[in-house]
């Protein structure tokens, strides 16, 4: 069996709204066994703020209708 990845967290900075630099959390499948959380460094993502803001609007509308609460 293949090892899977199974994110759990990213951290990420901005300046000025640019991306800066960021972390992901992850655990890693290895034929059913789970490893314990690690992590690696993000840089030179093609990211911005801006974009940030759109993706969790989309998570608040998908939480909000989960929850059948209005958007906010």
């Amino acid at each position: 069996m293949a090892k899977k990845l199974i994110p759990c967290k990213v951290v990420i900075e901005f300046e000025n709204g640019e991306f800066l630099n960021g972390v992901i959390l992850y655990k890693v499948n290895d034929g059913g066994e789970i490893s314990r959380v690690k992590n690696i460094g993000i840089k030179d993502a093609d990211f911005s703020k801006p974009a940030l803001n759109v993706l969790l609007k989309k998570f608040i509308k998908h939480a909000s209708q989960a929850e059948g609460a209005q958007d906010g």
